[in-house]
């Protein structure tokens, strides 16, 4: 098991829309209900099997040979089941079943979430949902060295498994896949390999759900809880149609712990914060110190202080912000060249950013002879481990800019060149991106299949961004006999995917 990882490897977060209409009834009743007895929490969780179909963004107009994994849940209202997101993400196929049910029951997916990885699946089985009550979601945080018990259907066995311990922590951190943060509790309970998605519960109600640990060769049951916080944001945000994440805001900030550093500020003893480094976009600038979030105050080490006395990340005051249509910004009390003031500094939703990505594993892409292009995606940088950032690009300045996109986008080469005579003594790297065609410039993937819809010049010339890339050129009269060569050759079905089909497919 990955320290701090995901059990069952990758990670992606889609919305299914056309499902989503059901989900308001999964809204979990926050009220403390009475106490449950552990025999009726155990009718809750169920065992979830899968067949994944992961897609690589190198070979988008293909699937991967299918694999099986599993998981756990738990119900949180009636016909509604809950499990991490690495359970279900890229799933053709999700069973669930229990010591309840005679057979497995084929449920779909209703919302999923990557950056808190979280999944919502839903049935309309009338024994299902009789026979499995839902629990409530605990209200808040549980308190550290309350009793918990983690129940799931991990490896060793195929019946419901129990193990107990204590909470131990609560704290702001990497939950994730692209080590997104948020509220994460550290219980002492064992939990392994198929325990991910299954419930932790505290006097009868869940209290987090289990997704990651550490191996047994840094720590002794060290294992961790996505918290109810997290969970009913997903929930309401599933509610309202669209899965956002929490909240971030570009900034960077180092600690106001040195001496030196105070004494060049002029910060009195009594002053504590955090000092800007950078803001993309402002309002906040470089020497300005932060002292409150939100109205909640920043130690010196970057800190602040929740339900009464637990210290997380300064960052947790603007990840529990939720921006409504009249409240889209936060307060931030800051000291600017000695002088107190207060700005109102923008909250943002990774989703929206220049280099996004496709959680579904549908990624975009269009051939073009044996070039296949496609959107830059957070899953292609991965894929090339960014290389290209070194390399000039002006790629490398978006690569942390969470500031939304505005409709730009990077096109990049999404494969290795296919074998085509027309590519002979060409050479490209998956990652790398087009700069211009035969001189002429686009917005975002879209506009660049416009473009090559639109080419009537004798000669194609593609021009990347990267230094010391060469250009590639193709006689425009040889790329459709290419195409449909190696489309055929490489078993492609289709030149490009539905989103651009309109512009780039032949009648």
């Amino acid at each position: 098991m990955k320290s701090t990882a995901c059990f069952l490897g990758a990670f992606a977060f889609i919305v299914a829309q056309s499902l989503l209409a059901p989900i308001a009834a999964a809204q979990a009743p926050l009220a403390p209900p009475p106490t449950v007895p552990d025999a009726d929490l155990r009718k809750s969780v169920v065992q979830i099997s899968v067949k994944w179909e992961p897609r690589s963004p190198l070979s988008p107009w293909k699937r991967e040979t299918p694999q099986d994994i599993g998981g756990s849940g738990v119900v949180i209202a009636p016909g509604r089941i809950l499990t991490n997101a690495h359970v279900a993400e890229q799933a053709s196929e999700i069973l669930i079943e229990s010591s309840q049910t005679s057979l497995p029951i084929q449920v779909e997916l209703l919302a999923i979430d990557r950056s808190r990885d979280l999944a919502l699946l839903g049935t309309t089985d009338e024994v299902f949902i009789k026979n499995h009550p839902p629990i409530a979601l605990l209200d808040g945080l549980p308190k550290e060295g309350a009793r918990v018990i983690v129940m799931g259907y991990p490896v060793g066995g195929d019946a419901l498994s129990t193990t107990s311990g204590v909470i131990s922590r609560t704290e702001w951190a990497d939950v994730g896949d692209g080590g997104e943060p948020g509220m994460r509790v550290q219980v002492d309970a064992a939990v392994n390999h198929g325990n991910s998605g299954g419930p932790a519960f505290v006097d009868g109600m869940i209290a987090g759900l289990a997704f990651s640990g550490l191996d047994s060769a840094e720590a002794d049951n060290i294992s961790y809880l996505i918290a109810t916080e997290e969970i009913q944001r997903f929930l309401d945000e599933a509610k309202m149609g669209e899965i956002d994440g929490d909240s971030v805001w570009n900034v960077s900030c180092q600690t106001l712990e040195n001496p030196a550093l105070r004494s060049k500020l002029g910060v009195a003893s009594d002053v504590s914060g955090v000092v800007v480094i950078s803001q993309r976009g402002g309002p906040l600038e470089a020497w300005d110190i932060i002292t409150s979030v939100n109205g909640q105050a920043v130690d010196n080490k970057g800190q602040i202080t929740i339900e009464g006395d637990r210290k997380v990340a300064l960052e947790c005051a603007v990840g529990r912000f939720v921006p409504t249509e009249s409240v889209m910004t936060i307060p931030v009390e800051i000291i600017r060249a000695g002088k107190p003031m207060t700005l109102d500094v923008a909250t943002l939703v990774r989703t929206k950013r220049v280099i996004g990505d496709y959680p579904d594993g549908n990624f975009p892409y269009a051939m073009y002879g044996p070039l296949v292009f496609s959107p830059l995606s957070r899953s292609l940088l991965r894929e090339v481990r960014g290389w290209m950032m070194f390399r000039q690009s002006p790629i490398a300045a978006f690569v942390d800019d969470d500031r939304p996109s505005e409709g730009k986008q990077f096109v990049s080469v999404a494969s290795p060149l296919l074998s085509s005579p027309i590519a002979r003594g060409y050479e490209v790297a998956a990652g790398q991106t087009v700069k211009t065609i035969n001189g002429k410039t686009f917005a975002n993937f879209r506009e660049f299949a416009q473009v090559l819809r639109d080419l009537k010049d004798e000669y194609v010339i593609f021009e990347f961004n990267e230094s010391g890339i060469e250009r590639i050129i193709f006689k425009r009269s040889e790329v459709d006999a290419a195409t449909e060569k190696l489309m055929d050759s490489n078993g492609i079905r289709r030149r490009c995917s539905k989103d651009v089909a309109d512009l780039l497919e032949k009648d």
